[in-house]
């Protein structure tokens, strides 16, 4: 009877352990893939989000458009460089340029990189529209936008440029949808007039949009170059300009 109970006993810990082990594992497999939020010293305020795939070397964590960053000595992240198949650290400070142009090459493509599909110990999931090849497109377009927000209700994302700008653009879930406005109208006017566009557009490609993806979207707008300028409702597109 007691060697049955020994028995039990040694199963019940060799099964625990086995469950722990396998918990370690994917924990650590988990880390790799999580998005982790770091801070930028040389930006008062900044911070973007990274991840680190296995296949990295140590120290070099990618952003989720793809690029490898890493940190100096003092803290400061800056961007790598592909050199032979060698990731070196560049002298671009994230946050003080655009990748594209100043030439540098994803390691990443943003499409190939894993979005865990649920919340594991408090990170954030990846919002599908940061590895979505027609929103990402916006990071090219500093010749016509150089600001972004997101709009009030519906609460999209948008886009343009300088307090008068020539054209509006809304994200409706599958594309950017562009509103020239017009001589002599404001940019509420044209937000306002196109409203029940946007609406309809929003809810034929089912697209909602999460509140706690803002904070990512700022963060990497912030990167892309452009002005983050919060929630805003039609009349405020011209009365938050910042120069």
């Amino acid at each position: 009877m007691k060697s049955s109970k020994r028995i039990v006993a040694v199963i019940t810990v060799c099964c625990g352990l086995l469950v722990f082990l396998l918990a370690s594992v994917a924990s650590a497999t988990t880390y790799i893939a999580e998005p982790v939020l770091v801070t930028q010293p040389a930006y008062e305020g900044m911070s973007f989000y990274v991840y680190r795939p296995s296949n990295m070397p140590a120290g070099w964590f990618v952003t989720f458009d793809g690029y490898p960053v890493s940190q100096t000595a003092g803290g400061v992240w800056v961007y790598g460089s592909n050199q032979n198949g060698q990731i070196i650290p560049t002298s671009y400070v994230v946050g003080s340029i655009v990748p594209t142009a100043v030439a540098l090459t994803p390691v990443f493509p943003a499409q190939a990189m894993a979005a865990p599909a649920q919340t594991v110990q408090g990170a954030v999931s990846v919002p599908a529209w940061v590895v979505d090849a027609n929103f990402t497109a916006v990071a090219n377009w500093s010749k016509t936008i150089d600001r972004m927000a997101v709009l009030d209700k519906p609460r999209v994302p948008i886009a343009w440029r300088h307090d008068v700008p020539e054209v509006i653009y809304a994200w409706t879930g599958r594309s950017w949808f562009s509103m020239r406005v017009p001589s002599g109208h404001t940019p509420a006017d044209t937000l306002s007039r196109h409203l029940y566009e946007i609406v309809n557009m929003v809810h034929q490609n089912n697209f909602w949009w999460n509140d706690a993806e803002t904070a990512v979207l700022a963060n990497q707008a912030t990167i892309w170059g452009y002005l983050w300028m919060g929630v805003v409702a039609p009349a405020d597109v011209k009365s938050l300009y910042r120069p």
